[in-house]
């Protein structure tokens, strides 16, 4: 139910707010004090290129503005980007304090000499006029500032150690490669930093150093107030104290007597696995055996609570939401539990240890879904992706595994930015799950107070992803342990788990059709969205269900259709929407979801994500747009087909045809509602759209997806195609059988689960 499409031209002339002679007034200064200032830079403090910041005019973020020119004529190196504001100057108005981004981009000394010359009014040749055209887009070029690179810890820190506190230090890549580099930080480059921070009075703990797309991360141990000295090291993108683990509950609120007995049988050997990262289970217990099997990461004892937190996080996976006195059904899911908490005792970076072991167990397993209940107790960052952020993100794009996180329970914390999600639940490729105070299906549900909040990070904007019931102070969570007992608790550490509980049993009602991108497009597209469409940076997507089988049953009057495709760069696929030719009266709604995995760039932190799908609706494939020839923001929509005569009559006129059909937007401009602009963003990895339509506007609908890819702020080519999960559903408002209709109409179709070829990723 799909086809390549044309690709249609378009597009007016760009506004520039600043000519060649206002650049050289405003950033020929800036450039010169670049200049001077790095050649006095002492040498221990820089590698040959001198990292520095220019900033873009809110007008140019669109990747096709990428400096190439200038990155090419002055042996420049492109490092990543930042966030930042500036004024959005427009032919009529100007708005101040607009999100924007500095490139941050490393060039020699000659490189700065020639810059300079460039904004300094001279006489130039015919590259360098590129250049400066190119240079109009900047309002801003300066050296990396300390407030930049010190980042606030909004979490609890790791404790100091003999006097030290720790650190989490990133390293850009390689300055001295010319180009986009990605490629790690020089072995030269870094022992200069090892020496710098020795000459502090602290320490690189070299051996825990992790390279993520290019980026280096490093554990670092400095004596109390020396970081803004630390970050005078030119190379230096970041330093952060670092975070610890986030906290596990060590007493439970109260205790009841428990499930009623005796023990289900086990789950089958079939049954769908989801990995556990948490702290231990007592697998002896008769509700986990059989069903859930403990990997001891770590030969630590476990703390006051470890046990129980674990125990309640794998039994929300095998069993779900539970009550006191309820007899529980067999499991439909297999458990895995890894534990990892308390980790190995490393001076302070444990966090390292701990995200080593994931990588190394998830890598080594079959299994599609990991439960993530624990993560750096540190909130999202605007600037800078975090480690855990990237490595998991690159694991769940390569190997095809959903990542459910929880969001934190950070949600009522007061200072700025302290109560967004906690990493890595701002994950482009995951799902992260905030928590609601009522289980599905009861009403008059709201996020519980204590959960995280977005936005999340560029990508994955809509955070958290979904809530599930997490409990609260007048309804706590039942813990169930393996005995059988229940203890009461509030927590996203909850939610997630239960979550992870309903994904997998629909991963095996989808059957061969299951992937993680699935996953994600079913969680988010039968998710009860919130009463107030203002609250989605709080509620997400939605509540979850508890049980996706209903969701999966169609009623009469509507249709629900997974596509899955594999889409090429640069190319257009058109998906037939499932409105059936009987469907010729009142109103349709139309709803879809749209999931893929991307691959990410830690550097870029303003564009995360490399991979970028873009939706366009077509309701009537005879309905083109005509545009005045004298007039160009005026046009007109005819149905060539029924008025032929009038279509022709325009055509003579000069009017110009569209080359496909009349497309019909969905409110993602400036005067859309905010909810709407968080849905529809090109580069986020899930986007959802809606509309509701007169039946007699609808024939053979479409829906075009175009797929993009970018690299290092610039627009790629070559790059490889993209998996992608669409559902689509399809409701008569006036009652017509959709249903029965659409399986006339479309015998393609086929009732899932359907047993096709599985497609391993290696």
């Amino acid at each position: 139910m799909s086809e390549m499409i044309d690709r249609a031209g378009g597009g007016g002339s760009k506004y520039h707010p600043f000519s060649l002679a206002d650049s050289q007034r405003i950033l020929g200064p800036q450039a010169q004090i670049l200049k001077n200032t790095a050649a006095t830079l002492d040498n221990r403090l820089r590698a040959d290129h001198v990292v520095f910041e220019v900033k873009l005019l809110p007008n140019y973020l669109a990747n096709s503005y990428f400096p190439e020119k200038l990155v090419r004529l002055l042996g420049l190196t492109a490092l990543g980007s930042r966030p930042a504001t500036g004024d959005l100057v427009l032919r009529s108005k100007t708005e101040f304090n607009v999100p924007t981004k500095s490139l941050i981009v490393a060039g020699d000394n000659q490189s700065l000499e020639r810059l300079s010359y460039i904004l300094s009014g001279g006489s130039l040749d015919r590259r360098e006029k590129g250049v400066a055209e190119e240079l109009r887009r900047f309002s801003d070029i300066h050296l990396p500032r300390v407030t930049e690179v010190v980042k606030a810890a909004n979490n609890s820190a790791a404790e100091s150690v003999q006097g030290r506190e720790a650190f989490e230090a990133v390293l850009h890549p390689d300055p001295d490669l010319p180009g986009i580099s990605r490629r790690p930080l020089s072995g030269a480059v870094f022992e200069k930093f090892e020496r710098y921070i020795f000459s502090l009075g602290g320490e690189v703990v070299s051996d825990r150093r992790d390279v993520v797309g290019g980026l280096t991360f490093v554990p670092v141990f400095l004596p109390s107030g020396k970081a803004k000295e630390a970050a005078a090291f030119n190379p230096l993108r970041s330093i952060r104290k670092m975070p610890r683990i986030r906290p596990v509950p060590a007493i439970p609120l109260r205790s009841a007597p428990g499930v009623a007995r005796p023990a289900p049988p086990p789950a089958q050997p079939e049954a769908p696995e989801v990995l556990i990262f948490d702290a231990g289970i007592d697998a002896t217990g008769d509700f986990f055996a059989g069903s859930a099997s403990q990997v001891d990461l770590t030969d630590r004892p476990a703390a006051p609570g470890c046990i129980e937190h674990g125990s309640a996080v794998t039994g929300a996976i095998l069993y779900g939401n539970v009550e006191a006195g309820g007899r529980l059904q067999s499991p439909q899911v297999r458990a895995t539990h890894f534990r990892c908490i308390p980790g190995h005792d490393n001076e302070g970076v444990e966090l390292y240890w701990l995200l080593d072991q994931i990588q190394k167990q998830v890598a080594d397993s079959d299994a599609m879904i990991v439960n993530l209940s624990l993560g750096p107790e540190v909130s999202v960052d605007d600037g800078e992706p975090h480690r855990w952020t990237a490595v998991l993100d690159a694991l769940a794009y390569e190997r095809d595994i959903l990542f459910v996180v929880a969001a934190g329970n950070n949600g009522e914390e007061v200072d700025g930015g302290a109560n967004r999600i906690q990493v890595p639940a701002d994950m482009a490729n995951g799902l992260s799950v905030g928590a609601c105070d009522r289980p599905h299906p009861e009403l008059m549900w709201s996020r519980a107070p204590y959960s995280a909040i977005g936005p999340g990070r560029p990508g994955a904007t809509v955070q958290p992803t979904v809530l599930a019931y997490g409990g609260d102070v007048d309804r706590p969570f039942a813990r169930l342990m393996g005995n059988g007992r229940l203890s009461y608790d509030w927590g996203t550490s909850y939610a997630a788990p239960l979550a992870a509980h309903g994904l997998a049993k629909l991963s095996t009602q989808l059957g061969d059709r299951c992937s993680a991108s699935a996953l994600r497009a079913f969680a988010i597209h039968f998710a009860e969205p919130h009463p107030d469409p203002a609250l989605i940076m709080e509620a997400g997507h939605g509540r979850l269900p508890v049980d996706f089988s209903n969701a999966l049953t169609c009623s009469d009057r509507q249709v629900t259709v997974l596509y899955q495709a594999s889409i090429e760069r640069d190319q257009i696929l058109g998906f037939t929407l499932p409105v059936p030719g009987g469907v010729d009266r009142g109103k349709v709604k139309v709803k879809w979801t749209l999931s893929y995995a991307s691959p990410t760039d830690p550097t870029e932190a303003v564009e995360y994500t490399e991979s970028g799908l873009e939706f366009t609706l077509r309701p009537h494939s005879e309905v083109y747009s005509f545009r005045d020839p004298e007039n160009a923001s005026r046009t007109i929509k005819v149905n060539i087909q029924e008025n032929s005569g009038r279509a022709t009559e325009l055509l003579e006129e000069g009017w110009k045809m569209s080359q496909q059909p009349a497309t019909r937007s969905q409110k993602m401009g400036p005067k859309a509602s905010e909810s709407s602009r968080r849905r529809g963003g090109k580069w986020e990895t899930i986007m959802q759209g809606q509309d509701c339509l007169m039946a007699k506007g609808l024939h053979a609908p479409r829906l075009d997806i175009e797929f993009l890819t970018r690299e290092g702020g610039s627009l790629t080519r070559n790059t490889p195609p993209v998996d992608l999960s669409l559902v689509v559903t399809v409701e008569s408002l006036s009652g017509l059988p959709v249903y029965d209709l659409a399986k006339v109409d479309f015998p393609v179709l086929s009732e899932l689960p359907v047993p096709i070829p599985v497609r391993l990723r290696t």
